[in-house]
């Protein structure tokens, strides 16, 4: 069996998080183990259940930039004390060239991993792209959720090399299935049959752009004034944006689900999905609510290659809410008159679904192994 550790801040709910989640519960663990690597000092969202399939924990503090001595040593020491990991997969950026040169002295293959581009503003984001640079010339291999997010995070010269790869966010394809039937009882759970239903995935963080989506629903509402609109996700905007909510009088629309077990049936209750993102690494939710078979309207910070076809748009954030929202009432003219059909073949065909991705996955981390082995 091959060890992987997988390094990440916290395994809650979220883009990379859930992306290594699906991954674990598609991999063949009887082969290949995860490990995880984290630092925070709580459990996280999916804690018990990488417990019940077999994966241990391992915590250091958070890396400040103040403690990169201790830091170090923390990871050198734990990387010495467990020499049955083969493979250290990096997913958290900003320490990834201490913990990732620290796995190399220890003979281990060492990965480094983007999962978004880079959007702090101002000094925050220079200091994080000052301290992670270097992880360049450090990681054996480097990875992808888009080619926009190599690129952001590693250079054009890491992505045109031969150490770059590309791996699509994959998702449980078959989950996400479904018809008119399946898409009127969710919404009769839901407590909104008869209404429109506008959907949106995502943390409440600055990024994902809940304010400009708030503009956009009001719009939509002129028109449909019993549309509401349903927000999955949790963050540290909460308390700001459901202020925003009650301001502009539309508490009896909007709902804040906060974390969701379910999200294929929040998507079935849905009629369009809008995804205003600053910017995105992938846009995991836009692929999914195509999975759906949701006309989704994104924005151009969402990289192209989340765009499949069909009902699913991107325009810039620069058009303006007025627009955004014309377009999004298109979609629900459409979607309100016609048969639901889901999104499962698109998905597959544009090799999203998360057992193609986890086959490559396994594949690349025996031969990691082997090349971990030669050092």
């Amino acid at each position: 069996m091959i060890r992987v550790l997988q390094v990440i801040g916290v395994m809650d709910r979220g883009g990379a998080e859930t992306m290594v989640m699906n991954l674990y519960r598609a991999m063949d663990r009887s082969c290949i183990q995860f490990d995880f690597l984290v630092h925070e000092q709580r459990d996280g969202d999916y804690d018990a259940e990488i417990r019940k399939l077999g994966g241990r924990f391992f915590r250091v503090p958070r890396f400040t930039g103040f403690n990169e001595y201790a830091y170090r040593k923390q990871c050198r020491e734990l990387f010495a004390a467990h020499p049955e990991w083969a493979v250290v997969h990096g997913h958290i950026g900003s320490c990834a060239p201490i913990y990732l040169s620290e796995a190399k002295r220890a003979g281990k293959y060492a990965i480094a991993h983007s999962h978004a581009q880079n959007y702090e503003p101002g000094l925050k984001g220079m200091v994080f792209n000052l301290i992670a640079r270097p992880v360049r010339h450090i990681a054996d291999y480097f990875i992808g959720c888009s080619r926009e997010a190599g690129l952001d995070r590693f250079g054009e010269g890491v992505v045109e090399g031969d150490s770059f790869s590309v791996l699509a966010n994959g998702i449980d394809a078959q989950r996400y299935t479904c018809d008119s039937s399946s898409h009127e009882l969710a919404k009769e759970k839901m407590g909104l049959a008869g209404r429109p239903v506008v959907c949106h995935v995502g943390r409440l963080i600055p990024v994902k752009n809940h304010e400009f989506l708030f503009d956009v629903f009001e719009i939509v509402r002129r028109r449909y004034p019993q549309a509401a609109l349903v927000l999955a996700g949790r963050g540290e905007l909460e308390r700001s944006l459901r202020q925003s909510v009650a301001s502009r009088g539309l508490d009896d629309a909007v709902r804040f689900l906060g974390v969701v077990d379910d999200i294929p049936a929040v998507l079935r209750a849905a009629d369009t999905f809008v995804f205003p993102s600053i910017k995105e690494g992938l846009g995991l939710a836009a692929i999914e609510a195509q999975a759906s078979g949701l006309p989704v309207l994104m924005s151009e910070g969402v990289p192209a290659s989340a765009l499949m076809g069909g009902n699913a748009q991107r325009i810039a954030l620069e058009a303006g809410a007025e627009q955004w929202a014309h377009t999004c009432m298109q979609q629900l003219e459409i979607a309100l008159k016609s048969e639901r059909h889901d999104g499962v073949d698109l998905v597959r065909s544009h090799g999203f679904d998360i057992a193609q991705t986890s086959a490559w996955l396994a594949d690349f981390y025996k031969r990691a192994a082997q090349l971990a082995v030669r050092k």
